[in-house]
């Protein structure tokens, strides 16, 4: 799992957009978040999140909207680069990444759909 986020961070600049976060992620990584979301700011790579509950932590360089709460699950599909992470947040976390320019494109046009429909906090 770490190494899908270390991953996220294997360039500077860009962008990771997540669809369906959600606070367990920092729950059940809790320490390692803090050191990320440092690390992908040195590198100004910005973050686009979808959630569907207020999330408790300030995410630097991070803009969220929100879904209604019915619609909460413990996945989130994160979309960088050429690549696509879904992730299963659960007490044993399960990540399956995939590496594919036109799924991550189709992953990012379904993104700015809902990213479109989403609330503002």
């Amino acid at each position: 799992l770490k190494n899908v986020f270390e991953d996220q961070l294997g360039s500077k600049g860009g962008e990771i957009l997540v669809l369906g976060a959600s606070q367990a992620a920092a729950e059940i990584l809790p320490f390692y978040f803090k050191w990320y979301d440092l690390d992908r700011a040195k590198k100004k790579i910005k973050l686009k999140m979808i959630a569907s509950e207020k999330l408790k932590n300030k995410i630097i360089l991070c803009e969220t909207r929100y879904l209604p709460q019915k619609y909460a699950n413990p996945m989130a599909i994160n979309i960088y680069r050429d690549k696509v992470a879904i992730i299963l947040w659960k007490k044993s976390p399960l990540a399956i990444l995939i590496k594919n320019s036109e799924i991550a494109d189709a992953y990012r046009k379904y993104f700015e759909l809902m990213w479109v429909i989403a609330r503002k906090e």
